[in-house]
């Protein structure tokens, strides 16, 4: 009996945590589906973050209940901050229910397809995962119907608050590149030490054919070491001196990205990773075709090189994408892995600190600065919107990396967004305009 009762448990964690590496897929299936439906017309004139609002934490809540503990926000307190959002919007309540009706369905589509990757799974998780999704959207869509507040002011002050911090991030950006440059100039110089001392090494007579080998490997290591930090460095110079100008053209975004997943499909297999590909069939955009490649081939391959896996517990990648209105789009590139560790180059902590946005969805307490909540009985505990440690950089050579990424987002009008949570993933969402200017943008 009590080893039936920890299987369940094992089965029951797993899902939880499929579910959640699932989250931003989860959503852009959500608006997918709602920008679909000819009811829901008003939803292609929302942001993402105005679209999303509250429902990462309402997923938080589905998580607290399949674990069996209380919801440290209540789902109808949340829903309530959600509806009178929507009510601002002018969206009427018919619409709204529509909504939750596709977030149902969606949700009950990834517990099939969990079912499907873990044919072995207790059928009684499924049922107890169902029953718990049933009570969730049955009191969310009782909050969601409620009373109004002030959330509009409210996230009006979040945006003014985000902008002043992003103008206080650009005026330490030429230091921190700076102090870029003299880290990876450490870093070679490194890595030529150890190359050297290395092939001193491999000079000494009477090595063993077993030294010898692991002289010669550590020499082969160091080099490929230092020629990816220099590849590297010169495309960042390339990109800082603008000689990479854009070339915009009329391509499948979605396509581009399926082929890119579908590349690296075998090196994932091999690594018992699953890995997804999430969006619609067909996005059409404008723009320069090579850097958006770039940015995902760098960003995907990142993810497949940290995410730990393995047979009995295997990683998870999602890829997905989806538009956020007439003129903007976006993708995400989500693991599981380690989440990146903070303190290390601190340049980095600041430069690339995880975008501001009030519908953080990994976590309601990795938006900074905080988000004004609704006051009264819609307030939310403040503990749970504190300020944590952002995301850094999780060794010296995906600085640059990183750095490359963000200048070549830059190039294209993109943002690049990070979060992440230690030991749970981290999440890369890249957005940008569907057509983009012709004009590349001067190096800062």
């Amino acid at each position: 009996m009590g080893t039936q009762a920890a299987d369940h448990q094992q089965a029951l964690d797993e899902l939880i945590a499929y579910l959640f590496n699932r989250r931003e897929t989860l959503l852009n299936n959500w608006r997918t589906t709602c920008e679909a439906d000819p009811a829901l017309k008003k939803i292609a004139f929302l942001s993402r973050e105005e679209f999303n609002n509250l429902m990462p934490t309402i997923l938080d809540s589905l998580e607290q209940l399949l674990r069996g503990n209380k919801p440290e926000i209540s789902p109808i307190v949340a829903a309530q901050s959600h509806g009178l959002q929507r009510w601002q919007k002018s969206q009427e309540l018919p619409s709204l229910l529509k909504e939750f009706n596709h977030l149902s369905v969606i949700l009950f589509d990834e517990l099939k397809l969990f079912r499907q990757l873990f044919p072995k799974v207790d059928p009684d998780v499924i049922i107890q995962a169902q029953q718990q999704i049933m009570v969730l959207m049955n009191e969310t869509i009782g909050g969601s119907i409620s009373k109004h507040d002030e959330l509009q002011r409210l996230e009006a002050a979040n945006r003014a608050a985000s902008l002043e911090q992003a103008l206080q991030q650009m005026e330490n950006l030429s230091r921190q590149r700076g102090d870029l440059l003299r880290t990876s100039s450490h870093d070679l110089r490194s890595g030529l030490g150890l190359s050297m001392g290395a092939a001193y090494l491999l000079q000494t007579e009477d090595l063993s054919p077993q030294e010898r080998q692991q002289f010669v490997d550590m020499l082969n290591r160091n080099l490929a070491n230092v020629q990816s930090l220099l590849t590297g460095l010169m495309d960042l110079a390339r990109l800082e001196a603008g000689h990479e100008p854009l070339q915009v053209e009329e391509f499948d975004a979605a396509q581009l990205l399926t082929e890119l997943v579908t590349g690296v499909q075998p090196s994932a297999t091999e690594r018992n990773l699953i890995l997804r590909a999430d969006g619609p069939a067909s996005l059409v955009v404008k723009m320069d075709r090579l850097k958006l490649y770039r940015i995902a081939q760098n960003l995907l391959v990142n993810a497949l090189k940290y995410t730990p896996s393995s047979a009995e517990r295997p990683g998870m990648i999602s890829v997905s994408w989806s538009t956020e209105n007439d003129w903007r789009w976006g993708f995400s590139v989500q693991d599981s892995g380690p989440g990146l560790p903070a303190g290390l180059l601190d340049q980095f902590h600041k430069q690339l600190k995880p975008v501001v946005e009030p519908t953080s969805v990994l976590s309601s307490d990795e938006s900074q600065p905080v988000m004004a909540q609704p006051s009264q009985d819609h307030q939310l505990p403040p503990d749970l919107l504190a300020d944590q440690s952002s995301a850094s950089l999780r060794d010296k050579g995906e600085g640059v990396g990183l750095q490359i990424v963000k200048r070549l987002c830059e190039l294209i009008g993109a943002s690049l967004e990070i979060e992440s949570i230690s030991g749970r993933g981290t999440l890369f969402r890249v957005r940008m305009p569907v057509q983009s200017s012709q004009k590349a943008e001067a190096p800062k």
